[in-house]
């Protein structure tokens, strides 16, 4: 596993663990998601999670997420709620069973997550 922080106290594109790559995004602040967040990889989406928290949010890039649970999504929700006003937490192109499961377990904060697309949660 790679350090999720390089001098200067910013991330760079890292493999984190097998099945789960996490990469800042190029033109944004936040991070694209590729693979699958499950129990062999919670630990590095949680770490990830809350260096994005501590620098004050920005966009967590979905369309190459291929899996996650419902801990995952969890995790996620809760970090949008740790980052402070007046910045925010937004998710960008989620899968549709992402959409899904918001609305299922988080219903007053699907809305506000999502991001960019243009869909409704």
């Amino acid at each position: 596993m790679e350090d999720a922080a390089s001098a200067g106290g910013q991330r760079r594109d890292h493999r984190i663990e097998a099945g789960l790559r996490i990469l800042d995004l190029p033109t944004s602040s936040g991070i694209m998601v590729i693979g699958t967040i499950d129990p062999a990889t919670w630990a590095s989406w949680e770490t990830s999670l809350h260096l994005l928290v501590e620098d004050g949010g920005g966009t967590v890039d979905l369309s190459c997420l291929s899996f996650t649970d419902v801990r995952g999504m969890s995790a996620l929700v809760d970090a949008a709620r740790r980052v402070q006003p007046p910045r925010s937490l937004k998710i960008r192109h989620p899968p549709e069973t992402v959409r899904k499961v918001l609305r299922l377990f988080w219903p007053e904060e699907a809305a506000r997550l999502v991001a960019d697309d243009g869909r409704s949660i």
